[in-house]
C-alpha cells in the first residue's frame, strides 16, 4: 500500500507531515522556551518524512513548500529562537540531542545569529561618526521624524495580552489608544469586540461609532479580523454570511469566512468558500487575493485528500 494510500481512519504519513508543519507554523507566531524544543523536532521529522514521501514518488510540492517557508521564518526569527532555547550553547546541545549532521541555515540558527552579530560590530565600528550625527539631529527633530503610532502600539499591546489570555489588559491597550485618538475606527471596533465578549451593552455603541466612519461593508471586514483574533468564528461565519449576500463583488468576505470555516475544522466549506473567493478575484482583477485564495484551497485540498467540488458565490 502506498504511502498516501493507507485505509480511511489511519494517520498516513501525508497527514503527519502535514500535522507536523502546521505544528511548526504555530509555534513560529509566538516562540517561547516552552515550545522552542517542539518546534525544532517537528521541523527535524517533517523533513525526514518529506524525503521519505518524495522518495516513494509522492508528489509533495505543496508541503515542500509550506516547510519552505517554515524554514524562512526559522532564520528570520532566529535570534528569538536561539534566546528562547537559552542561548548559543544551549541551543547547540538542543539541536544536537534532536538530529545531527544538518548544516543548513535553518537548522544551525546559531551561526544565523553569529553572523548577524559580526555584520552588526562593523556596519558600527564603519558608521560610528554617522550615527553620532544621526543621533543628533534625530533627538532634535524627533517628533517630526518619529511621530508616534498610537493605533499600532495599542493593537500590538492588545493581541500581546491575547495570546496570555489577558482580556483585561487587552481592553486596558485598546482604551489607551482611543485616549489619543478617539475616532479611530480600527480601536472602536476592537473595543466593540472586547465589551461584547464580556456582555457589555456598551459593546453596540462603540461599533455604531465605528459603523458611521467606515460604512457597513468595511465595519464588518474590520469587525471580523477582531473576532478571528479573538477567536469569534461563529461571529465571522455570520457577518460575513450577510456581507456575501449584499455585496456584488465579496471575494474578501469569501476568503475571511474560509479563515473562520477552516479554523472551526469545517474544511469543505473553506475549501468552497475559497475557490468562490478565488473565482471573483480573477474576474475583478485581485491578482493578489487570486493567487492566495489559491494556494490555500490547494493546501486545504490536499488535507481532505479529495478534489473540492465547484462552488457558486
Amino acid at each position: 500500500m502506498g504511502k498516501l494510500q493507507q485505509e480511511v481512519g489511519i494517520l498516513n504519513e501525508g497527514d503527519a507531515l502535514r500535522a507536523l508543519i502546521a505544528e511548526s507554523e504555530k509555534a513560529l507566531v509566538a516562540v517561547t522556551p516552552e515550545n522552542v524544543r517542539a518546534l525544532l523536532t517537528n521541523v527535524a521529522e517533517a523533513h525526514r518524512l518529506l524525503d521519505d514521501l518524495r522518495a516513494s514518488g509522492a508528489d509533495m510540492r505543496a508541503e515542500e513548500a509550506r516547510l519552505q517557508s517554515v524554514e524562512e521564518r526559522m532564520i528570520k526569527q532566529a535570534k528569538p529562537i536561539v534566546a528562547a532555547a537559552g542561548g548559543e550553547q544551549a541551543f547547540v546541545a538542543l539541536r544536537r540531542t534532536i538530529a545531527s549532521g544538518w548544516q543548513a541555515p535553518w537548522w544551525v540558527l546559531e551561526e544565523v545569529v553569529a553572523a548577524h552579530r559580526r555584520r552588526r560590530l562593523k556596519q558600527l565600528a564603519a558608521g560610528l561618526a554617522v550615527l553620532v550625527l544621526i543621533g543628533v539631529v534625530g533627538f532634535l527633530l524627533r517628533d517630526v521624524l518619529f511621530p508616534p503610532n498610537p493605533v499600532g502600539d495599542a493593537l500590538f499591546a492588545t493581541q500581546a495580552a491575547l495570546r496570555e489570555g489577558d482580556v483585561a489588559r487587552a481592553f486596558q491597550a485598546i482604551e489607551r489608544g482611543l485616549e489619543a485618538v478617539p475616532s479611530n475606527p480600527t480601536l472602536l471596533v476592537w473595543k466593540g469586540a472586547l465589551l461584547e465578549r464580556q456582555n457589555d451593552p456598551a459593546g453596540a455603541a462603540a461599533f455604531e461609532s465605528a459603523r458611521a466612519i467606515l460604512g457597513e461593508r468595511d465595519l464588518l471586514i474590520e469587525r471580523a479580523q477582531a473576532y478571528l483574533m479573538l477567536g469569534e468564528n461563529d461571529r465571522v461565519i455570520a457577518d460575513m454570511t450577510r456581507l456575501i449576500k449584499t455585496e456584488p463583488n465579496p471575494a474578501e468576505a469569501y476568503f475571511i469566512r474560509a479563515t473562520a470555516y477552516e479554523n472551526t475544522n469545517q474544511l469543505w466549506q473553506a475549501i468552497q468558500d475559497l475557490e468562490a473567493a478565488a473565482e471573483i478575484a480573477q474576474r475583478t482583477g485581485n491578482d493578489t487575493l487570486f493567487a492566495t485564495a489559491r494556494v490555500r484551497m490547494g493546501v486545504l485540498m490536499q488535507s481532505v485528500g479529495a478534489i473540492a467540488p465547484t462552488a457558486t458565490p
